[in-house]
């Protein structure tokens, strides 16, 4: 048998391999499914919160605008056993509504040990929430057995007690913005990082051809950091009844202040007033049991999240009607063609835009966005369709979450009015594009490419670029950016001059950004709703709120179910110490995925790495 002819057996049994794997996959989620419906045709009798329970604020992994799974990732995913990474931040919402109304549940529990944080602007929505649920005159008790870290601690300055577990300690490390830089990595594999950008500021293709954050885009990161930084300091003293300065020399100097309390962090926390109560698991259930709601004898009752939004009916956060304003929701990078669930890929959320401008009840569009951009060529393309659904003659509102810049800014520009949170993170209106090229490197390992062509202009990755390709290359970044202030200044009524003034890849906070006149207005997406409803003159007795999301994808399941069962194999044979993370790893899987989101036809992007670690 030929060599040829053993490649063709092989790729036909990989391809009945894949076949067969697909219908197993198809079987095994079926029957999960048909179970599933028969076990909500015959649902149990027992109601986990009748005769009262304390309700268990369990937030599982990060908050976000919009799961990264689709729901048949999610159903499998649940049916292996997986632990889950997300929590939709409408669920906690909803979850504490109608906690507060609820007779049955006595009390608000904050566990935050499976709890992995959220933008800013998601902890200030939470905290509101918490905050407005006492006012029911229900208590509000958070606990944790790992300790509390920044964002888990944010969230628990808010209950009435904060408790903690006597071996464990409050590690407030503050925010961060790091990368991994290549500049040395790529000099050594004699790999050539060509890049090309407008903005001082604009940093996100620093890392391919420095081995350090310039002074610009470090003065730049200090000046929107420091912003979240105050805002956290003054939001959590306030919420615990301590001095910003007290609170502040705990977190600059925690050996300090352990060292005041005969070493022992635990204790130093109580002394400062950070937590209420130190105790071990047994003795925090001891007190569970005297504020629990029962008899004496009976068991605590203590449903999760989870469970108590499968066992009781709440209002949906948006509810339909004949009039709709439409919610669409833009969380991840904007990257081209078509992506799974938690991205912003071009063709998908066209699609998307599409059914909202076919629905006749739609009579508005709120954009939400939560990105912080990606692939210029992708922006544009969703900018255009925004603004062929704005010529319609129904307004759109642009309402940004905790990051809204670059390409997230770019494809909020066609909104009638845009809305930040006081704490987005915006602005960035800068342009950059990175082309490596290995001709160095196959040179010194022996191979060579040569040859002939009709137009003297580099297309190889093999072939170095001359100073005509980079002028070129140059001159298309500069093209970009030139449309894309041009494209801010007519949304803002402004010169293009001003913007690039506020422009060139520069961050601003959303406080910062309603004084140059980035936005318009700082508000949630209720207003953002609101406002959308006014411009488009519906009744507010006829007024609904109608969710646009995209059309299922089996594909892009099972894909990601094939990533699971490889994961699975991962572990099973052992090979799974290849991949324990540590902070290093961490930074080069970012990066990694970083550079796998970089798929723009002409590889220029509006992108801004400004999310907080």
């Amino acid at each position: 048998m030929s060599v040829k002819e053993k490649i063709s057996k092989l790729g036909t049994f990989l391809d009945a391999s894949g076949v067969f794997l697909k219908r197993t996959a198809i079987f095994v989620v079926l029957l999960f499914i048909s179970l599933s419906i028969i076990g909500g045709l015959f649902p149990s009798d027992d109601d986990p919160i009748e005769g009262g329970a304390i309700l268990n604020l369990n937030i599982k992994g990060a908050l976000v605008e919009e799961l990264s799974q689709s729901d048949f990732e999610r159903a499998f995913s649940q049916f292996s056993g997986e632990s889950q990474t997300e929590t939709l931040i409408t669920d906690v919402i909803r979850v504490i509504r109608h906690a507060k109304d609820n007779e049955d549940i006595s009390t608000l529990l904050i566990s935050t040990d499976d709890f992995s944080g959220g933008s800013s602007t998601k902890l200030e929505l939470i905290a509101k929430e918490i905050t407005e649920f006492k006012t029911s005159g229900k208590k509000v008790i958070a606990y944790s057995t790992q300790g509390y870290g920044t964002a888990q601690y944010y969230l628990a300055a808010f209950a009435d007690e904060v408790h903690l577990h006597d071996y464990t300690a409050v590690f407030i490390d503050g925010y961060r913005r790091v990368r991994t830089y290549y500049k040395s990595f790529f000099d050594k594999f004699l790999i050539d990082a060509n890049v090309f950008k407008v903005g001082e500021y604009k940093a996100f293709v620093e890392p391919y051809f420095r081995d350090d954050m310039s002074d610009e885009a470090k003065g730049n990161v200090i000046e929107w950091i420091t912003v979240l930084w105050d805002g956290y300091l003054d939001q959590v003293s306030e919420a615990r009844g301590i001095s910003n300065e007290s609170l502040k020399y705990f977190i600059d100097n925690p050996g300090l202040a352990a060292k005041e309390s005969a070493g022992d962090f635990a204790k130093a926390a109580i002394e400062y007033g950070i937590i209420d109560q130190l105790s071990n698991r047994r003795e925090f259930r001891d007190y569970l049991y005297s504020i629990a709601p029962g008899e004496e004898d009976d068991e605590i009752n203590i449903v999760g999240m989870n469970a108590y939004m499968n066992s009781v009916e709440m209002e949906p956060i948006f509810e339909e009607s004949e009039s709709n304003v439409g919610v669409i929701i833009a969380k991840g990078s904007i990257v081209d063609g078509s992506a799974g669930p938690g991205s912003i890929a071009g063709d998908d959320f066209v699609k998307i835009i599409r059914k909202a401008y076919n629905d006749e009840s739609v009579k508005a569009l709120v954009l939400r966005v939560d990105s912080g951009g990606g692939s210029a060529y992708a922006s544009e393309v969703i900018a255009d369709e925004l603004e062929k659904f704005k010529n319609s003659g129904r307004p759109i509102i642009a309402s940004m979450g905790g990051v809204a810049a670059s390409g997230g800014y770019y494809i909020s520009t066609p909104a009638d009015k845009i809305l930040a949170e006081r704490h987005t993170i915006t602005g960035s209106i800068g342009v950059g594009g990175f082309l490596p090229t290995f001709e160095r490197a196959l040179e010194y390992i022996g191979i060579n490419e040569d040859g002939v062509s009709t137009v003297d202009i580099t297309t190889s990755v093999a072939e170095s670029l001359t100073e005509k390709d980079k002028a070129l290359l140059q001159m298309g970044t500069d093209l970009v950016y030139d449309k894309f202030i041009a494209k801010v200044a007519d949304n803002r009524g402004v010169t293009k001059e001003e913007i690039d003034q506020i422009a060139r890849g520069k961050v601003w906070i959303g406080s910062k950004a309603l004084e140059i006149g980035l936005v318009d207005e700082i508000a949630g997406i209720d207003r953002a709703i609101e406002l959308a409803a006014e411009l488009a003159e519906i009744d507010e007795e006829l007024l609904g709120v109608k969710l646009i999301n995209r059309d299922s994808d089996l594909d892009s399941f099972f894909a990601g179910m094939m990533a699971k069962i490889t994961s699975s194999v991962i572990k099973i044979t052992g090979l799974d110490f290849l991949y324990k993370k540590n902070e290093l790893l961490d930074g080069i899987e970012e990066s990694l995925h970083e550079l796998s989101m970089m798929n723009d036809p002409n590889g220029i992007y509006m992108k801004c790495f400004c999310e907080l670690d």
